[in-house]
C-alpha cells in the first residue's frame, strides 16, 4: 500500500462521506423502464380514486336547487277616485253653511239672518253686487236682500238708496281656504260677515283661529 501522504489542507471537494462507488442495482434498477413508468401511472391512478372516494364521503352533495317562479309583481292599486271639486262662490242659487260645521246653515229668525242646523236652510240667488259687480249680492226667493243694518245681518226689502246697495254688497276675501268663502262689507272694508250668539254680524277681525273659522262659510247645492 502506497503511502498517499497527508490529507489534503484547505477546501475539500468530493461527495462528503457518501459513497461514490457505483450503486448496486436494485429492483427498479432491474425492471424495464417501460414497466417502472406504467407502475407509476397505476399507483397515481389509485390514489387519485382513493382521494375521490375519501372527498364524496366528507363533502356531501350540494341539494338541488329548484328553480323558482319568478315572483309576480305586486297588483297594482287603484288609483283613488278624484275628490270632488271644492264649491266656489259664484252667481246662482247656493245655501251657505259653517265651513267648520257643516250642518249649522244660513236660516232666518223674522227679519234677520241667523245661524242653526234646526232651522230650513235659507236659499239665496246669488248675483253682481248692486254697489260693485266684482262683488255679490244675496236676494231671498221673495226679493229680500241681505243686507247689514246696525252691523247686524238682515233681509229688507230695498228701498232704491245708494245706502242700501252698499249695505248689500259684499266682496269675497283672497285669504279664505280652499272651498271656503270670506266676505268683507263694501262700505265697511274693514268688517267681515262673522256668525256669533247665533247670528250674523260685520265685525272687525281679530287676528284669532277663532275668528278666521267663525267668519268662513260653505257654499252647497240647495237641498232636494
Amino acid at each position: 500500500m502506497t503511502d498517499q501522504g497527508p490529507p489534503p489542507s484547505g477546501t475539500v471537494y468530493g461527495r462528503g462521506g457518501v459513497d461514490v462507488r457505483e450503486p448496486r442495482a436494485g429492483w427498479l434498477t432491474r425492471t424495464h423502464p417501460a414497466v417502472t413508468a406504467g407502475t407509476g401511472a397505476a399507483i397515481v391512478a389509485v390514489m387519485a380514486l382513493g382521494y375521490a372516494v375519501w372527498r364524496a364521503n366528507v363533502d356531501p352533495p350540494a341539494p338541488a336547487v329548484a328553480a323558482s317562479a319568478p315572483a309576480s309583481a305586486p297588483a297594482a292599486s287603484p288609483a283613488p277616485s278624484p275628490s270632488p271639486s271644492p264649491r266656489r262662490l259664484t252667481t246662482g242659487s247656493w245655501v251657505l253653511a259653517a265651513a267648520d260645521d257643516p250642518d249649522t246653515r244660513l236660516t232666518r229668525d223674522g227679519d234677520f239672518a241667523a245661524m242653526s242646523s234646526d232651522g230650513e236652510p235659507q236659499v239665496l240667488t246669488v248675483s253682481a253686487g248692486l254697489a260693485d259687480d266684482a262683488c255679490f249680492s244675496f236676494a231671498t226667493g221673495g226679493g229680500e236682500y241681505l243686507r247689514h243694518f246696525d252691523y247686524r245681518l238682515r233681509f229688507d226689502a230695498p228701498d232704491g238708496s245708494d245706502l242700501f246697495r252698499k249695505d248689500a254688497t259684499f266682496c269675497p276675501l283672497d285669504d279664505a281656504d280652499s272651498g271656503t268663502v270670506r266676505l268683507r262689507s263694501t262700505n265697511y272694508p274693514g268688517h267681515v260677515i262673522h256668525r256669533r250668539d247665533g247670528g250674523l254680524y260685520i265685525d272687525e277681525p281679530d287676528g284669532t283661529d277663532t275668528f278666521t273659522d267663525r267668519s268662513s262659510f260653505a257654499v252647497a247645492t240647495p237641498p232636494g
